[in-house]
């Protein structure tokens, strides 16, 4: 994971923090979110785009007290509002339990096996009555392979030659931190469910649904009335991509719907083509390449600079409101055909107000409508 995409995460996270963020805080993000990618490779309802957004959330939570972090915030986070407590939850018992309980697995020294095992053996300058105590253990304890079976079949033989008034001196045996807690152990293997015993490989997705797109579109604030258009356009070219990769067309088209819409952002605001770059490689779920992605950018905005909502994006926010004249002329040849003229014009229909001939009751309408100007323009 980059660091400028984490930096982006907490920034959505810990809004009210300034940069620079704490070292400490960005490697344990970074930490969780590859170790979530080996434990969730793919997460349901589409929330694939929020993984680093749970992870940089998880890491404040943790840091909040040591570092003085403000609260962490779920109101910027890309997933439904309803399932965040639930991922969050999920998170936090695949991934902190996960780290408690590698934390607390025992390590056994190569120092104390040596102990052990040149302990059972008598030297010359042994005592005799050190090999009288040592002589038992020596025939009764079996041939143990695992260090910490050795360990607890030495902690058996030491309680019963103990007896039973030293309980009080070993009660410290039932610590949580004892290595002979089976507790800790089953916790520990209950904490991550169904964990796959062979490797797995994160899954990417190449084809894109409707809902898909749709999704994607509405991470950029695309207005309602284009995404429909943009949406069915998406759809008559997506079979050029069945070899590739549909994310490339789905990237291309809404850069080039960004950069239209937000011309005026993009010309006066120093870095923000950079950051909506990132953005879109950041939230795009087809495994791209981020140099890859803008060359595709750039050869798809060429092929599709012709198409009706790229015309329509360009008269709205580049170019601004059509000039009166033109205006006119739309109502004009309303008023003659009727509304919805320009479907049969596009379906290839030669009907058109300069090759018509006027009827009689257009021909009353244009006399009425001539009468009433000259009679304005005397008056």
């Amino acid at each position: 994971m980059s660091t400028s995409q984490l930096k982006l995460s907490l920034k959505d996270v810990i809004p009210t923090h300034p940069e620079p963020y704490p070292p400490q805080l960005i490697s344990f993000a970074d930490y969780l979110y590859s170790l979530s990618l080996q434990k969730n490779p793919v997460l349901p309802n589409r929330a694939e785009i929020a993984r680093c957004h749970f992870c940089a959330y998880l890491a404040a939570e943790k840091y909040q007290r040591s570092l003085k972090l403000p609260e962490p915030s779920v109101r910027k986070i890309p997933v439904q509002p309803k399932l965040i407590d639930k991922f969050l939850d999920d998170f936090r018992v695949t991934l902190l339990n996960q780290e408690r309980s590698a934390s607390a697995s025992p390590t056994t020294s190569p120092t104390k096996r040596r102990t052990q095992r040149t302990s059972n053996f008598t030297t010359p300058t042994s005592s005799p009555s050190k090999i009288t105590k040592l002589s038992p253990m020596k025939h009764t304890t079996p041939k143990i392979s695992s260090p910490l079976k050795k360990l607890q079949a030495l902690r058996d033989q030491e309680l019963k030659q103990a007896g039973p008034d030293s309980t009080p001196a070993s009660s410290d045996i039932n610590d949580e931190e004892s290595i002979f807690n089976q507790k800790e152990a089953s916790e520990a293997s209950e904490s991550v469910p169904n964990t796959p015993s062979t490797p797995t490989t994160k899954y990417v997705k190449r084809q894109i649904t409707i809902a898909d797109f749709i999704s994607f579109a509405n991470n950029f604030f695309i207005p309602a009335s284009i995404t429909p258009k943009m949406v069915e356009s998406f759809v008559s070219h997506k079979h050029k991509f069945t070899k590739k990769n549909e994310w490339l067309l789905a990237c291309g088209m809404i850069n080039a719907a960004y950069v239209r819409i937000n011309h005026q952002l993009l010309q006066k605001t120093i870095g923000a083509k950079s950051q909506f770059q990132n953005q879109l490689f950041q939230y795009q779920k087809g495994g791209l390449m981020r140099w890859n992605m803008l060359l595709w950018c750039n050869i798809i905005e060429d092929a599709i600079k012709d198409e009706p909502w790229i015309s329509e994006i360009e008269q709205n926010y580049i170019f601004g409101k059509s000039p009166l004249h033109e205006d006119i002329e739309k109502r004009e040849i309303d008023a003659k055909l009727g509304p919805g003229w320009e479907l049969f014009e596009r379906f290839g229909s030669m009907s058109h107000p300069n090759v018509q001939f006027d009827s009689d009751p257009q021909n009353l309408y244009h006399h009425t409508w001539t009468n009433n100007i000259i009679s304005q323009l005397d008056s």
